[in-house]
């Protein structure tokens, strides 16, 4: 019989990264990729600073790096595990078969009672895809009560030039790790929606340009209304937006589409750190203040493809 859904919500109880020691400017990237100044101007203009550089390192070690810390900082022994989910953008970050990056994450970990897969092709929003699919196990009767969803991508050297999105972000390179429990009072995730438009399943051109999406603004803003409906709250009650590090001049105009003052959108992230691919809204959660118990906060990302994903969480 399933599990009652009351019983059932999960919560975010730790949050680990782990990102290169190295970073590159939006200068130094523009001059060895061999792009004029002008497109570094433009990159600092929407608040794009610089981004962590892996170079040929593994994004298979950030992501056992992010998973150790995580379980150190929050005193979980690997035994409680009860699920390990592996979750990247490119093809290239996991393990070429017929290795497999999550096997080797859930032996080096010593997760070994651990219910073991990945999830992509949601690209940036595969993480929040993962959380989608732990809440059903849930509430399915699965007896998962503790689970680690951990997401992680490198560039790599050879792909330097395909950093920048427009000038709007630098992908960056990194790991984040994200401890779900079930049953816990504080930080419970209360509203998750998912979309995906088909309309843009290839991502890019020819060129591997990003393709226009004319009605972007309006698919991120109905997600992010989606998921405040599942959560019951309305837009104004939120305490903190927590973003992906794509287009800071475009959420100004999401914030006012959502009626929320601007100095609710957490934005602390956006430069340092550069656009770690669907780790971001996870970031911003782990920093940006934290709310009175009871308020909620909003996580958003979206990718290429034509993916988004919202999620509330009650603090």
């Amino acid at each position: 019989m399933p599990a009652p859904l009351t019983h059932s919500v999960l919560s975010l109880s730790g949050i680990a990264l782990s990102l290169p020691a190295r970073t590159v400017d939006a200068n130094s990237w523009a001059r060895r990729c061999g792009f004029p100044e002008a497109r570094a101007s433009a990159l600092l203009r929407n608040g794009v600073q610089q981004f962590h550089d892996a170079a040929a390192a593994s994004p298979v070690t950030f992501a056992c790096e992010a998973v150790s810390a995580l379980l150190e900082d929050t005193g979980t022994t690997p035994a409680s595990i009860d699920a390990l989910i592996y979750t990247h953008t490119i093809q290239s970050s996991v393990m070429a078969p017929p290795a497999s990056a999550t096997a080797f994450i859930q032996s080096r970990m010593g997760l070994e009672h651990a219910l073991t897969f990945s999830v992509m092709q949601q690209n940036c929003v595969s993480p929040m895809a993962a959380i989608r699919v732990l809440r059903v196990l849930t509430v399915a009767g699965r007896p998962i009560q503790r689970a680690i969803v951990v997401c992680a991508d490198v560039m790599g050297s050879g792909c330097d030039h395909l950093r920048a999105i427009e000038n709007l972000a630098l992908h960056s390179d990194g790991a984040c790790a994200i401890l779900l429990e079930r049953g816990a009072d504080r930080n419970c995730i209360v509203g998750l929606h998912l979309y995906t438009d088909g309309r843009y399943f290839r991502g890019t051109d020819d060129d591997l340009r990003p393709v226009p999406d004319d009605r972007y603004y309006w698919s991120a803003f109905a997600t992010m209304r989606a998921a405040l409906g599942e959560a019951g709250i309305t837009a104004n009650e939120l305490v903190h937006v927590l973003p992906h590090h794509v287009n800071l001049p475009g959420w100004q105009r999401l914030m006012a589409m959502l009626s929320v003052p601007r100095e609710r959108l957490f934005t602390a992230n956006f430069g340092p750190l550069g656009h770690v691919f669907g780790a971001d809204p996870f970031i911003n959660f782990h920093t940006a203040p934290c709310g009175q118990p009871g308020s909620c906060s909003l996580l958003f990302s979206s990718g290429f493809a034509g993916c988004f994903g919202a999620m509330v969480i009650r603090h």
